[in-house]
């Protein structure tokens, strides 16, 4: 009994104790950080703080004692310091007392923004300052000078990597580092933040940033990743599967530029989707231009794509091997120095790529596009089977250097080429048709580029890049009459088109308070065209020319507010073999309305000087080669954009529309001629209007996308006798697509469907009833899969192509030619069918 009650009064002096100690707070640092010692009073007694870990980490406090209330412990470890507590609710924000830090009249917010795996610049990331929006450039440097203010809140995100979210109550200068999120659980460092995921859209007018690294997740032969991703975002044309360009907001063929690291591509050859002229190994960032842009870009009058390659890993050399269906890939990153890299990639088809394909010939039923025909008697449909031989190959290399004062210098090279031929001959009706086509193209190009960053913390950028393209087609047709064995060669042409472009430009930005911003740049560009065209043994095109021309543009960037963000610019042109100055001013508003509400809008005109004019023979054949404006056959392409849209952003769901309306003069044709018409350039306009739709849902580690287009695209011709406007041959009304992306552990189950609803111009009927103008659908599907046996990083996945193996028409492949004197036969290749694709990858 006498131990029970000994128990019992030891057990009220422990509550005694208890009482008498709760809310006690212990501090107990010797010579320790002040950032540590308020982490360490996170940890144990849940405190919620914001604060700048750069400055108090120049703090050392000693203290061992015990406090009542949270505010009592603050207030002691900064009493003797030039810091204040300002509480917001259950978080105590703590910064610079500006009655004890001096006479400051402003801060400077500077950085660069890098990957932490690699060191690689993250190009163009997205950076909020006290929710004022500052974009990094290319090399991922910013600059914000900002007013006297106790804090700043500094975010920032690049798609694909976690957001760094920090408080700065002074000046910095410093490297900033993200983690990309695709990486496994595991090896991530900072998973409390959120993630930037797949495409960012709706921040300005017309304008689009991708996340290339989901690229490689979703299906395809993953040679053409880039494209593939490219293709499923709205205003992009992916119907009907067009391979030699990207169709903009119903832009023509060469009207949109493609530029890798500065040089423009001009393309390859690519019969179905499977590679693209980008290796996508090479690729850090794609920006996408639809419409409306400013005065840095210049002579396009469509959309441009921005892609910029990657730098190199400065960590350590790593190899990276990829084996698919069609091609063998390989990189290679080599550190020089802690300073400086080198990079290679090499690509090539390793067998026969394409099966025997279907080649279908049709009658002509009906008219094409309202162009004269006086042909208009049917003949019986046949199928052909050709086997294309196609040899593809291209080769990266790269050398990036970083200076310690954020000096920065990067040669780029490139250099690829593919042929593509085919022979056919088959018997229709009395006579024997022979068909060859082969095409040979060569692209290569460079750029180099150095920037300097000056005391003030301005910078200019200094750069010269060259591309070149060489394209070589010949086609032959013969008709023999198998009743007289009389041969006929209805068709005999070789064409030799190359086209060369040399760019120098530099650029300086000078930065003024409160992200103002004015970007001044001056440059030349020089192309060289060179084009033949033989025609029955005779020479109907023979031209070799250059147009050179000296521009200089700035833009003002001034964001007013929180709310309001003005950009305008002028861009002035002079050509000199024109004699002629052009005058491209464009102005771009984006306005928040609301915390997750943004509307923008903008407007702008737009030249182009060299693009590609089509030539159309004497079965309406499409064909396109490149040439320069000379005012007289071949005039200045010119165009006005006008772009309003709105976008809602909130909890990983975005949800965008957007309205264009765009009109082009100085279209050119070149007609071989028919009974009505002479052979020649023909002069014309077109005009294009539409409306984008949007909506993406980002859950956890997954996402999924619907992106709409309606759109109208019509154009004039004086060729054209049923109507003023006629529809335009990549007019289409409608296109849907959808995607997603689901991740459990190291699977990536991923799938995407495209219907389109025809292209008008092509309106045709084939004997067997089979309408060519007929609504497109697609639906691919993939698994990924990656796992890391030791030190190598593994992937392997199966994609299937056209999973339900619809029926598609590939148009840019269409073909006709004539069999007799009465009637035309066509030939059409049929699009992707269903296809297994496997793809391995090692990177170590």
């Amino acid at each position: 009994m006498s131990k029970f009650v000994w128990l019992l009064v030891l057990l009220l002096v422990c509550v005694q104790l208890s009482a008498q100690t709760t809310g006690k707070i212990e501090v107990d640092a010797h010579r320790k950080p002040l950032n540590q010692v308020l982490l360490g009073l996170k940890e144990s007694y849940g405190f919620q703080f914001a604060f700048d870990s750069d400055l108090l980490s120049n703090y050392v406090v000693t203290c061992q004692r015990s406090f009542n209330t949270r505010e009592e412990t603050l207030e002691y470890l900064v009493r003797d310091l030039p810091l204040q507590i300002i509480q917001s609710g259950e978080v105590f924000l703590i910064v610079r007392n500006p009655e004890q830090s001096g006479n400051v009249s402003n801060t400077r917010i500077s950085g660069q923004v890098l990957e932490a795996l690699t060191n690689e610049p993250l190009p163009y990331s997205y950076v909020l300052i006290n929710r004022k929006p500052v974009q990094a450039d290319q090399q991922g440097n910013f600059n914000f000078v900002a007013s006297a203010d106790t804090g700043y809140n500094l975010q920032i995100s690049h798609l694909g990597y976690y957001i760094y979210d920090t408080l700065l109550t002074q000046s910095i200068e410093k490297k900033f580092y993200l983690t990309p999120q695709i990486q496994r659980i595991n090896e991530v460092q900072i998973m409390s933040n959120p993630i930037e995921k797949s495409t960012l859209i709706g921040d300005r007018a017309g304008h689009m940033k991708i996340n290339h690294q989901i690229a490689p997740i979703l299906p395809g032969h993953g040679d053409n990743s880039v494209f593939t991703l490219l293709r499923l975002m709205p205003g992009i044309l992916a119907a009907g599967e067009q391979s030699n360009d990207l169709l903009i907001w119903g832009a023509y063929e060469s009207h949109s530029k493609i530029q890798f690291d500065g040089f423009t591509l001009f393309g390859l050859k690519n019969f179905n989707d499977n590679i693209s002229v980008v290796n996508p190994f090479m690729v850090k960032n794609i920006e996408v231009m639809k419409g409306g842009y400013g005065v840095r870009y210049g002579d396009r009058v469509g959309g441009i794509v921005e892609i910029t390659g990657k730098d190199g890993t400065m960590l350590k050399p790593t190899f990276t091997f990829n084996i698919n269906s069609t091609t063998v890939n390989t990189m290679v990153q080599v550190p020089i120095s802690k300073k400086s890299s080198v990079m290679a990639a090499y690509r090539q088809t390793y067998y026969q790529l394409y099966d025997p394909t279907s080649l279908s010939p049709f009658a002509r039923t009906k008219n094409q596009g309202g162009m004269a025909n006086d042909n208009n008697s049917q003949d019986n449909g046949h199928d052909f089977d050709v086997t294309p031989d196609y040899l593809f190959r291209d080769a990266n290399l790269k050398y990036a250097w970083n200076g310690d004062r954020g000096e920065r210098f990067a040669l780029s090279l490139y250099g690829g080429g593919d042929q593509f031929k085919y022979d056919m001959d088959r018997e229709v009706s009395r006579f024997f048709i022979t068909r060859s086509e082969k095409e040979e193209n060569l692209q290569y190009g460079g750029s180099a580029q150095y920037t300097k960053p000056w005391t003030n913390r301005n910078r200019s950028v200094f750069s010269v890049a060259y591309s070149a393209f060489e394209q070589q087609v010949a086609e032959e047709n013969r008709l023999e009459n198998t009743k007289t064995g009389y041969v006929r060669i209805t068709k005999l042409t070789e064409t030799d088109n190359s086209v060369d472009e040399l760019a120098l430009k530099a650029e300086h930005t000078l930065n003024f308070e409160e992200g103002n911003k004015l970007i001044l740049a001056v440059g030349a560009v020089n192309n060289h065209v060179r084009l033949s065209r033989v025609s029955d043994n005779e020479n109907t095109i023979d031209l070799e020319n250059d147009i050179s021309r000296l521009y200089l543009w700035a833009q003002e960037e001034l964001p007013v507010g929180e709310w309001l963000d003005l950009k305008a610019g002028l861009r002035l042109t002079y050509a000199g073999v024109l004699n002629a100055v052009y005058t491209e001013p464009r102005i771009s508003v984006s306005l928040q309305i609301a915390k997750n509400f943004k509307l923008n809008t903008a407007w702008g005109i737009y030249h182009q000087y060299n693009a590609k004019t089509a030539l159309i023979d004497s079965a309406y054949n499409f064909s396109t080669f490149w040439i320069n404006a000379d005012n007289g056959d071949i005039p200045v392409l010119s165009a006005q954009h006008y772009v309003a849209g709105a976008s809602y952003n909130n909890e990983g769901l975005t949800v965008s529309a957007e309205s264009f309306y765009k009109t082009t003069d100085g279209l050119t044709r070149y007609f071989d001629g028919n009974k009505l018409f002479k052979h020649g350039f023909y002069e014309g306009n077109a005009r294009s209007y539409g409306i984008d739709i949007f909506v993406k849902k980002e859950y956890k580690r997954h996402v999924a996308w619907i992106s709409y287009t309606w759109s109208q695209t019509d154009e004039h011709f004086p060729f054209y006798i049923n109507s003023y406007y006629q529809p335009a041959p990549q007019h289409q009304t409608h296109e849907l697509k959808l995607a997603a992306i689901f991740n459990y552990k190291s699977f990536y189950l991923s799938g995407n469907y495209v219907y389109g609803s025809g292209f008008e111009r092509f309106d045709i009927e084939t004997e067997e009833g089979i309408n060519l103008d007929q609504p497109y659908h697609r639906a691919d599907a993939s698994l990924v899969y990656k796992f890391k046996p030791g030190k190598i990083k593994t992937e392997a996945g199966i994609s299937i192509l056209n999973v339900f193996n619809t029926d598609n028409i590939k148009y840019s492949n269409l073909r006709v030619t004539s069999a007799d004197d009465l009637s035309l036969v066509g030939i059409y290749a049929d699009a992707v069918p269903f296809t297994p694709a496997l793809f391995f990858k090692l990177e170590f």
